[in-house]
């Protein structure tokens, strides 16, 4: 997934600084264990082969993460493209990281969300989790994680989609980014059992602060194109 809150930069990141993050070894072997632990994990809970609460643990810890990961590329995001990037970061390396942090908040999102079908204590069926407000277990908050879910998801597809839509439309679809960060940080507090206010609280600020200085800057840079006299 890439670029969940940045405009389409205006240059091309260069071919001779390959983009190496996504496809690093090291990167790809931690994904691949994050998927049979994701996978086994469900499985083992789908047939009660666990004697612990194995569902309930993999669906507090993927909700953790999943939300770091998205706190991490919203903030992260809307520096890209502008003169807050950090330099010592090659440019296809800022979006790399983007991309894979933007995957990794989509895909632990959604393992989130199943582990609740197999939960032993709250579990719901799949439409349950599917239809916002379907769900017996805290209908609103679970209804805000679907909803926050689809908008990234929204944002996703937004990407595989981009050689078809304009730089106007996919802008407005990955500014859609910012209103599903809000549902899943609802979602965390209403549900959330574990005391993670600083990290809710900490995740808003920076992601505040990242957006308004992104906003200034192109809100300044505007103001001094529309002073300069044509022709000028």
């Amino acid at each position: 997934m890439n670029d969940l809150t940045t405009p389409v930069p205006s240059r091309v990141p260069s071919s001779q600084t390959p983009n190496t993050v996504t496809g690093h070894p090291v990167n790809a072997a931690l994904a691949f264990a994050l998927a049979a632990l994701l996978i086994g994990g469900f499985v083992l809970s789908a047939l009660n082969l666990t004697s612990g609460p194995l569902a309930y643990s993999l669906l507090r810890a993927s909700g953790i993460v999943a939300y770091l990961a998205l706190a991490l590329t919203v903030t992260f995001g809307a520096l890209l493209g502008s003169r807050y990037a950090p330099a010592w970061l090659a440019r296809a390396q800022q979006y790399g990281w983007h991309g894979l942090l933007s995957g990794f908040a989509l895909v632990l999102g959604s393992a989130h969300g199943l582990f609740l079908a197999v939960d032993g204590q709250y579990a719901q069926p799949l439409s349950a989790l599917l239809i916002p407000g379907a769900s017996s277990f805290a209908p609103l908050a679970v209804g805000l994680g679907t909803l926050g879910t689809y908008a990234l998801a929204l944002v996703y597809l937004s990407t595989l989609w981009r050689k078809r839509l304009s730089v106007r439309v996919w802008r407005a679809v990955h500014l859609v980014a910012y209103p599903a960060f809000a549902l899943l940080t609802l979602h965390g507090l209403l549900i959330g059992s574990d005391n993670l206010g600083l990290l809710y609280g900490s995740a808003v600020a920076t992601a505040i602060l990242t957006f308004g200085l992104r906003f200034s800057e192109m809100l300044g840079n505007g103001l001094r194109r529309a002073t300069v006299p044509k022709g000028g």
